[in-house]
């Protein structure tokens, strides 16, 4: 019984590859070569296109759904579930545990950059002001799994950079300490359950309290934040759910989470919108779904790991293809978002790149000329899928990021240009 089941097990992937690999008139839709299966190319698009097919999507939720149901196990993003039902991620976990410290020297060099950016875009009319935010294992590491608790605890990125931020005087919001003390005080949940951020509640906080801190340093009125009714609801909003909904997955019951029934914002004569940037990562977009970056804000943007720009907009262009002075200058304030996991380095690159521009301009516009050209080609194999495809088979053969892959493989190009242009003078 056993080798027949077998064998309707390869019947029934064999029909799949051929449903797969064939269109209507019976030829192949792409090349198979052994160059492909063992790159892992051939895998990586089959797989892209099984999950085009509605039956292939029904097939992986019904497998994701009764994976959890069984064993707890959660087939997105390096996530893995802990006590009660708590979901955690791996890297957010290092992060606690001071396993991705980059040290003292490191560290104090990036604050003393960024408290020389700070001076400079004061002295300009601009306020920086860094938040820093806590991942869920910060603040509910009794929901962490016994094996994990047992982790030793060494010097992190975070205690490193507080305690050097206040010696530099840095202007910022410490949220980490904050919600740890929130925590017992508040009935409400900080975290959800199945989401990888911040509740919606705890974000309603942090709008709140980063608008009242921008009125201190820019002495000026902004609209503030009222947010009224705060209730527990057995029920998800926005994205509190959000690992689950990356798995198609319903949330189960018994989830409660605060939600307040009205938020608004402050208006009247003596009360004025300022515009400022947003430099973050997802952590950040709190500001935009509650309507803060266009209410209080005035129509700001979110530079995305300082790279790509929200709200979304074909007509956007990314960050290294703007002036960055002039950008910087035309704000009032500039808020730098870093969670805990993304403090391997700070603001992105922001911060290192704003002091090279007010340390040394002139090798700043030097150096910005190859910079460009790598991000050049870095945008060029985001756009073409087949590239994508290539080097996310790459990545997972050499077990490195696929965005450290295309900026190794964009060096290469620049390096190899500027050689042609060598040999074409010689």
């Amino acid at each position: 019984m056993d080798k027949y089941f077998w064998y309707l097990i390869l019947i029934f992937l064999l029909g799949i590859f051929i449903v797969i690999f064939r269109n209507k008139s019976g030829r192949t839709q792409s090349e198979i070569n052994f160059g492909n299966v063992f790159s892992g190319l051939f895998q990586i698009q089959t797989e892209n296109r099984l999950l085009e097919k509605p039956f292939i999507l029904k097939l992986k939720k019904l497998k994701d759904k009764w994976e959890y149901f069984l064993f707890k196990k959660v087939n997105i993003d390096d996530s893995f579930s802990g006590k009660e039902g708590y979901v955690f991620g791996e890297d957010m976990t290092k992060s606690i545990f001071g396993d991705d410290y980059c040290g003292e020297a490191f560290i104090y060099d990036q604050v003393y950059k960024a408290a020389f950016v700070q001076k400079k875009l004061k002295e300009s009319g601009v306020e920086l002001l860094f938040l820093f935010a806590p991942g869920k294992a910060s603040v509910y590491p009794e929901k962490l799994p016994d094996y994990l608790r047992k982790t030793k605890h060494k010097k992190t990125n975070y205690e490193t950079y507080i305690t050097e931020g206040k010696n530099f005087n840095l202007n910022m919001i410490d949220f980490v300490q904050y919600f740890k003390t929130l925590k017992s005080q508040t009935p409400y949940p900080l975290f959800p359950k199945y989401g990888s951020h911040w509740s919606f509640y705890a974000e309603c906080i942090v709008v709140d309290s980063t608008i009242r801190r921008l009125e201190q340093m820019t002495n000026v009125n902004l609209p503030n934040f009222n947010y009224t009714n705060v209730r527990l609801l057995d029920t998800v909003k926005f994205r509190d759910a959000d690992i689950f909904q990356k798995m198609n997955l319903e949330v189960p019951k018994g989830n409660l989470l605060a939600y307040p029934d009205k938020f608004t914002f402050e208006h009247g004569e003596d009360v004025h919108a300022q515009k400022v940037l947003g430099i973050g990562d997802s952590y950040y977009q709190c500001f935009q779904y509650t309507g803060a970056m266009h209410e209080a804000f005035g129509d700001g943007k979110q530079w995305y790991y300082y790279n790509s720009i929200l709200p979304k907009d074909e007509k956007n262009p990314e960050v290294w293809e703007l002036d960055l002075k002039s950008e910087l200058l035309g704000h009032k304030a500039i808020l730098v978002l870093c969670n805990e996991l993304n403090l391997t380095l700070f603001g992105s690159g922001f911060i290192n790149e704003a002091y090279e521009l007010f340390s040394n301009p002139e090798q700043y516009y030097d150096y910005k000329k190859d910079r460009d050209r790598v991000n050049y080609f870095r945008k060029e194999i985001h756009r073409n899928k087949d590239s994508l495809d290539l080097v996310a088979s790459e990545s997972q053969r050499r077990r490195i990021s696929v965005d450290s892959l295309i900026t190794e493989i964009s060096l290469k190009k620049l390096a190899q240009e500027k050689l042609k242009k060598i040999e074409s003078v010689d």
